[in-house]
């Protein structure tokens, strides 16, 4: 951080696979191996899914594969059994994953002069301890996960932290984390890899990784 850099006096609300770790694709990867003896088009259908429903807890993606496109009848112990399969497939990569780039540099640069939170649809025991693993809980004053759903997770957030919505910033790569702040009214970045294929409407501001979020949020 040079001397130059500043930032307005925001809270920034992260999320984390695909914004803090490079992570997303190794986690819609593993929701599709579940799916690897599927009939192709059946398998196709849930690829397409998965790559539209980022930000969703997986209880959600698995019920909705489940019932819509697979057209099975899914019991709770049915899908309680799809997540104990996924989090076994991805926990120990979780541990190893890359950080987005300029993530690290960011969050050790800004955490002792903003307000840094991190809100995922992970459920919450699991992703405290990968944070605890991965040494980023210093970093923010608050780790929530799910349940619930990502907008209610933020509302409570505002409301538990008394953070005034037109000065707190969601920072997401998916369109529910979009739908999120914008259904509580706070300001949004978009992190996009990918710009041409950008989930997000065409008047958000969106930064490839971290590296440029200082600049994004003087943007806002």
């Amino acid at each position: 951080m040079s001397d130059d850099d500043t930032i307005p006096s925001y809270a920034l609300v992260f999320d984390f696979d695909g914004v803090v770790l490079d992570s997303a694709t190794l986690k819609r990867q593993a929701f599709a191996d579940v799916y690897c003896q599927a009939p192709e088009a059946q398998y196709r259908a849930i690829v397409a899914y998965l790559s539209r429903r980022g930000g969703q807890p997986r209880e959600v993606k698995f019920r909705h594969i489940e019932e819509h496109i697979l057209g099975k009848r899914a019991s709770d112990a049915r899908i309680q059994a799809l997540c104990e399969q996924f989090k076994a497939s991805v926990e120990e990569h979780l541990l190893t994953a890359p950080p987005i780039p300029g993530a690290l540099e960011f969050l050790s640069d800004w955490h002792h002069h903003q307000w840094l939170y991190l809100l995922t649809a992970t459920p919450e025991q699991e992703l405290k301890a990968i944070v605890e693993q991965r040494q980023l809980a210093p970093y923010f004053k608050e780790v929530v996960g799910a349940p619930p759903d990502k907008a209610t997770g933020l509302r409570n957030l505002l409301t538990r932290h008394q953070l005034a919505v037109k000065a707190t910033v969601m920072i997401g790569d998916s369109y529910n984390d979009y739908r999120a702040a914008r259904s509580n009214g706070t300001l949004f970045v978009g992190v996009t890899a990918n710009p041409a294929q950008s989930p997000f409407p065409a008047d958000v501001i969106t930064i490839k990784d971290l590296r440029t979020l200082v600049q994004a949020l003087n943007r806002l």
